[in-house]
């Protein structure tokens, strides 16, 4: 298949409900008075290693036959992806490489390298690592899985859509945090069904706006990243979650970094809980762009936990 449908993140959710406990649904009555709307949480951040990749890693190696599996397995990562590949590989007895930028945090390397990863920091940025994976697995006979090319890890990604539109299907608006946008392409194909669906929302930082760009102007656009959001420091979409992003994605929203921070120190007075920068886009352009969603009820995706501690303490100082 070129691209995951609604039968596909089904069948996807079926296989993920066997493996994962589902995530909840969390309404804020804080964060609805603040912001004037009525919010509420998926929170990914509670997830199987801290954070939403659990689902289409799972199922993409699922999906793999046991010849592929023996191969060995290699993917690129600024940390969630690749401790969620090592994870899913560990399930079925296969190997993990994983690339990861060397500024990767400690966190993200340590969860890594717990979940099972054969891990090599090599790349300046999440772009520059998938380069580098590609090379190696050629060289050493791996099979090469990226999450933005991989329709059945896209499937995966998707059951988080299904399971808000399963939870609340009143919902009139999803914020989703957007790096290569493999995620918000696999929630698109699951919540835009039928005549009320609700508006489906990326949000990126300042420091890495490639997506956004390439949404306005209508073509891929690939650019630096400073973010220290690592699961949104990407420097461009990938080409099959860019097609479904222009179809059915509605809108792409920017932060800063300072309201990112800003952001994780609300959810943790607010709730106690903890997501790192690219969980905390979504409350941060709720807030910054209030306007557009006063009196709707609108879901914020908080997409993982997985935040080093300097972060955290810069965001409850």
């Amino acid at each position: 298949m070129n691209h995951p449908t609604h039968h596909d993140i089904l069948e996807a959710h079926d296989l993920v409900s066997r493996h994962l406990t589902r995530t909840p649904m969390i309404h804020s009555p804080t964060l609805s008075t603040l912001s004037g709307a009525n919010v509420w949480l998926k929170c990914e951040c509670f997830s199987e290693i801290g954070s939403f990749k659990a689902r289409g890693a799972l199922t993409g190696v699922q999906k793999l036959s046991s010849a592929q599996r023996a191969c060995g397995l290699i993917c690129a990562s600024t940390g969630n992806h690749g401790a969620a590949m090592a994870w899913a590989a560990r399930q079925v007895g296969a190997t993990c490489t994983v690339v990861a930028p060397v500024n990767t945090p400690e966190i993200k390397i340590n969860n890594m390298r717990n979940a099972g990863a054969r891990l090599i920091l090599e790349g300046m940025d999440w772009g520059d690592s998938c380069r580098i994976a590609r090379d190696v697995g050629d060289r050493a006979g791996l099979l090469y899985l990226e999450d933005g090319e991989d329709p059945w890890i896209m499937a995966g990604a998707g059951t988080v859509g299904l399971e808000i539109m399963q939870d609340l299907p009143d919902a009139q608006a999803v914020l989703i945090p957007v790096g290569g946008g493999n995620f918000i392409a696999g929630c698109a194909v699951a919540v835009k069904q039928g005549a009320h669906a609700p508006r489906l929302i990326g949000v990126q930082s300042e420091a890495a706006p490639a997506v956004t760009h390439s949404m306005r102007e209508g073509r891929i656009v690939t650019m630096p990243t400073t973010t220290f959001a690592g699961g949104i420091a990407t420097t461009g979409p990938v080409p099959m979650a860019f097609e479904l992003m222009q179809r059915h994605v509605d809108d792409m929203l920017l932060v800063s970094e300072d309201e990112l921070v800003q952001a994780i120190g609300r959810f943790v007075r607010t709730h106690g809980i903890l997501v790192e920068g690219a969980g905390a886009a979504p409350l941060a352009a709720l807030l910054r762009h209030a306007l557009l969603f006063t009196g709707q009820t609108v879901v914020l995706v908080l997409s993982g936990r997985n935040l080093d501690p300097a972060t955290l303490a810069r965001a409850i100082a």
